[in-house]
This record gives structure tokens, C-alpha cells and sequence, in this order.
């Protein structure tokens, strides 16, 4: 075995640490997601403060990874001789020579696909419950300050709703 096709192997190993971490990191945005859908419906914003809490300290955390993996991007495709924006996995399996290093790549490249899919789908569930609340509150807010309800609503020269300075936020009736 040559020299480069050694540190090619080497940095191949790291390069499966980093997508492991890479896996469970996408694991748990899933899970997040799921735990704020459920948060959002229960209305829990104690909960839903640390789960943003646990979010931001985890970004930290992998943008280090991320990090890591773009150094190793570079020094493979350099090593290959590819630009470093065409290196992905399907050309690193093509410049492997162990089938045992090739199927580890298959298959962490196999399981981020299906993880991205099924995260992707998450996500558009996600944006479907936040849009559904932001829609819900707009047309309360809507309720209580009187608009929408077949008046006119004039514009001044800036598009901004004229108010109605001479009617009550609410009504003081009991």
C-alpha cells in the first residue's frame, strides 16, 4: 500500500468518527423536533425554554465538527486530486481500496440519506404547526382588535394600517 493511499485510509477512519457524530447529531434534531411539536401543543414554554437552551449549547458543538469535516474534505481531495467541491463520499468509495473501509462509507452514507429524508419530513411538520399557530393567532388578534370584519381598512403614504385611534382597546363592559 502506498503512502497516500495509507494516509488516504487514515483520514478516511477519522472522516467516519466525524459522520458518526454527524448521525447522532441529526438523531437527536429529529427527536428535538418531535419534543417542540409536542411542546408547542401542550404549551409548556418552561419546557420549551430549555429545549431551546439544550439547542443553542449543542450548535456550539457541532459547528466544531463541521469544522473538522471540511479540514478532512480538503486533505482528501487534495490527496485524490478532485476539487475539494466535488469530494463527497460516493467519489471517496471510488478511491478506496479496502472493501471493508468501502461498505463503512456505503453505509454511513446510506443511513445520513435516509436520516435527511425522514428530518426533512419533520421539519415540514414542524413548519405545518407553527404556521397552523401563527395563522390561529393572527385571527384572534384579528377578533379582538376588530379588523377583518368587512370595514375598511385605509393605508397611509408609508403601507401602513391607519388605526383607529377613537376606538377602545377593549370593551370595558362587564
Amino acid at each position: 500500500m502506498t503512502e497516500q493511499m495509507t494516509e488516504l485510509t487514515q483520514k478516511t477512519e477519522d472522516l467516519l468518527g466525524i459522520l458518526e457524530l454527524d448521525i447522532e447529531r441529526i438523531e437527536r434534531t429529529i427527536q428535538n423536533l418531535n419534543n417542540l411539536r409536542g411542546l408547542v401543543v401542550k404549551r409548556d414554554e418552561k419546557e420549551l425554554g430549555r429545549l431551546l437552551e439544550a439547542i443553542q449549547s449543542e450548535s456550539q458543538v457541532y459547528s466544531h465538527n463541521e469544522r473538522q469535516r471540511d479540514q478532512l474534505r480538503k486533505e482528501m481531495a487534495k490527496l485524490i486530486g478532485c476539487p475539494q467541491e466535488s469530494m463527497n463520499l460516493s467519489v471517496l468509495k471510488e478511491h478506496l481500496s479496502e472493501p471493508g473501509l468501502i461498505e463503512q462509507v456505503g453505509d454511513r452514507q446510506l443511513k445520513l440519506r435516509n436520516l435527511v429524508m425522514l428530518l426533512k419530513k419533520e421539519y415540514v411538520s414542524t413548519v405545518a404547526l407553527l404556521s397552523d399557530c401563527a395563522r390561529i393567532n393572527s385571527a384572534l388578534l384579528k377578533c379582538i382588535f376588530g379588523r377583518g370584519q368587512g370595514k375598511l381598512v385605509c393605508y397611509n403614504s408609508a403601507g401602513e394600517i391607519a388605526r383607529q385611534n377613537d376606538a377602545a382597546f377593549m370593551s370595558m363592559r362587564m
